[in-house]
């Protein structure tokens, strides 16, 4: 016989020399069934083969939250007795194999399938499927709320409804349950009576205990509370069977191939999960069950650990009861006496198996040292200490003497007495200057103001208007961001000396002053050099020894900081800068700062003229247009102002 040469357990169910049932399981099913027996899944699928027989399909769960197929029955129907053939033919398979018993047993609500489970493995905890308890509610309550999708009000009673179904089900102890079940009563009754009596005699009367989380998180199911998996693993069959019409043979053939290549993938899973560790898993507290305990149940005990970082209630005892894994309760001590987690802290069924026993390894003791005790050099520091020599040889090298920053002389600091420049600031006259800068015009003013001899008043007035769009990608219409920025300054001191140069002198550096009258106000290198023009100016208004970087400017400014990539592609492209920059006869590639003026300035430039077309909106100057000739001349002349505010701005710089 095929399966018997191919190593397959099987068991055949013969009336009247006519096969009747078909029970069969892969040999390395079997071995997987040997280390993670804890859990039995069962449901029948349908449209398998030509004789219109039930395939009924056996699951197990393995450390890493994977399924695995255990066995396969066709059936010839789907009475007890069917089931009862089978699940004692599976109760032998345990004994002879000496497989644990399966703690919990998940199934739909099919009476003989139940009753068989029942009577075949009294000692396993049989739960049912809640997904299909709850599609069960769904279709024979709904109708009662709402039978229209455009029945608002309807679809909102429903959905408190079958919310509140859901906390039922959710409850964590009888007598919450009892009271949420109380509540739930005297809000729908009379109104929904037979909604009401369905749920209760159907499922809470009978079954309560084994869906309702207040009964259920007293055994061990492993969060295993729905029959998906084997939903999954039939379509996966079908997908490989392609049509209903297959004899026995032919789809056994088929589900031979989806059995070895799911347990080829398994293999693959858990010896990926024992050569690697998740880096968010690192802690020392895992160090010696690492490669020993699946990721699933080293996460589901991160979340436990997490819970540290806040005042931990009592301990229930539910997380280590349902899952057999150790809770916050149990980590919490091992954590203050720095003592790692150990293999008996979860339950046999999260270890990846493997040969031998994991060693129990301690992490190197700190060793002490003389050096770094006296060490200025911080803990994680890398850098090695200095050796004798090193220290003795610095104390006898000469020094350079220092250079004065003032007279740019050696021998002396910009404050010491020996520098002729150290009072030239004294002599000079104090000056009052007022600065404006404006994104569009940029214009700097100063004007000097009288003095006294004694006391003098410097004020700085700085005031600049940014516009800007979200982005140069941006669609059409996308909104923008205007802003408004002023600060004044006051100061009055004695005897003080405030000396104001041109803040532009010997600035541009892309294009001189000459070349400067020939280019477009949209030429990158015109917008680069009134980025610097009005840098420089926010200098000149800073105090002495304050900051003075691009980042600052920019912060000051309220520009961004940082464009994206994408941003900066945008503006080498051919219809905007350009790839290079060209100097003369020579070119070069566009720095950062010049690209991120350029898209200062295009956003500024378009959020401008979304201003000047809401403007002759508001006007209703649309109206008298007279086809695209108009707009095109309109831009012109906008075009020749701005070049005309930019060359007069040249001018008086």
């Amino acid at each position: 016989m095929q399966l018997e040469s191919e190593g397959f357990w099987n068991r055949i169910r013969l009336d009247d020399s006519r096969v009747t049932a078909v029970l069969f399981a892969h040999p390395k099913s079997l071995e997987y069934l040997k280390s993670y027996p804890e859990v039995l899944i069962l449901d029948c699928t349908y449209k398998t083969n030509k004789y219109n027989m039930p395939l009924l399909n056996a699951i197990g769960v393995d450390a890493c939250q994977r399924s695995f197929c255990i066995a396969f029955a066709f059936l010839s129907g789907e009475e007890e007795a069917d089931y009862q053939w089978v699940l004692i033919r599976l109760q032998s398979l345990y004994e002879a194999m000496a497989i644990d018993f399966p703690s919990v047993i998940l199934t739909d609500r099919c009476l003989a399938c139940m009753n068989a489970v029942a009577s075949t493995f009294p000692q396993s905890v049989s739960l049912l499927c809640l997904w299909h308890i709850n599609k069960a509610v769904l279709r024979h309550c709904m109708d009662a709320f709402t039978k229209d999708s455009k029945d608002y009000e309807g679809q909102k009673k429903w959905k408190e409804f079958y919310s509140l179904w859901h906390d039922l089900v959710a409850s964590s102890n009888e007598d919450i349950y009892y009271q949420k079940l109380g509540e739930f009563k005297k809000k729908y009754l009379p109104d929904y009576i037979s909604q009401i009596g369905y749920i209760t005699e159907t499922w809470l009367d009978l079954y309560k205990d084994r869906f309702v989380k207040a009964w259920v998180d007293q055994h061990l199911h492993f969060n295993q509370f729905v029959t998906s998996r084997c939903e999954g693993i039939h379509q996966l069959i079908k997908s490989y069977l392609k049509t209903s019409q297959l004899n026995l043979f032919e789809a056994w053939r088929y589900i031979k191939l989806v059995v070895m290549n799911q347990l080829a993938e398994l293999d693959s899973n858990r010896a990926k999960q024992q050569a690697s560790f998740p880096l968010k898993l690192s802690g020392s507290i895992y160090g010696n069950i690492r490669g020993w305990i699946s990721h699933e149940a080293l996460r589901l005990v991160e979340s436990q650990r997490s819970r540290l970082l806040h005042e931990l209630p009592s301990c229930t005892g539910t997380f280590n009861r349902t899952l057999g894994l150790p809770c916050a309760h149990t980590i919490q001590p091992l954590i203050y006496d720095n003592q790692p987690l150990q293999i008996y802290h979860f339950h046999s069924h999260w270890r990846i198996q493997r040969n031998g026993n994991p060693q129990l390894l301690i992490e190197p003791a700190i060793q002490s040292s003389r050096l770094q005790a006296t060490s200025v050099l911080p803990v994680t520091s890398t850098q090695r200490e200095p050796c004798a020599f090193e220290a003795v040889e610095n104390t006898i090298r000469p020094r350079a003497p220092p250079t004065c920053s003032k007279c740019h002389q050696s021998g002396h600091k910009m404050k010491s007495k020996a520098c002729p420049l150290r009072w030239e600031h004294i002599s000079q006259t104090p000056t009052q200057a007022s600065i404006t800068i404006s994104p569009t015009q940029a214009s700097t003013t100063i004007v000097p103001t009288q003095t006294s001899t004694t006391v003098h008043t410097v004020t700085h007035t700085v005031s600049r208007s940014t516009t800007r769009s979200l982005s140069p990608a941006s669609p059409a219409g996308v909104s923008a961001v205007h802003t408004t920025t002023e600060t004044t300054t006051e100061t009055t001191t004695q005897i003080t000396t405030i000396t104001m140069t041109s803040p532009v002198a010997g600035l541009i550096t892309v294009a001189t002053q000459s070349e400067a009258d020939t280019l477009s106000y949209e030429d990158p290198r015109a917008i680069y050099q009134r980025y610097k023009a009005d840098r420089e100016a926010w200098y000149a208004t800073l105090p002495r020894g304050a900051v003075k970087t691009n980042q600052q400017y920019r912060k000051a400014m309220k520009l961004p900081q940082r464009y994206s990539k994408a941003e900066y592609e945008w503006c080498v492209d051919w219809k905007q800068m350009g790839r290079h920059c060209r100097i003369g006869r020579s070119t070069r590639d566009w720095t950062k700062e010049e690209m991120m003026s350029y898209l200062d300035f295009d956003k500024a430039e378009n959020e401008r003229v979304e201003r000047n077309v809401e403007k002759e909106l508001q006007a209703q100057r649309f109206t008298t247009y007279r086809g695209s000739d108009y707009v095109w001349k309109a831009a012109g002349r906008d075009h020749e102002d701005q070049q005309q505010v930019y060359q007069h701005r040249n001018h008086r710089i």
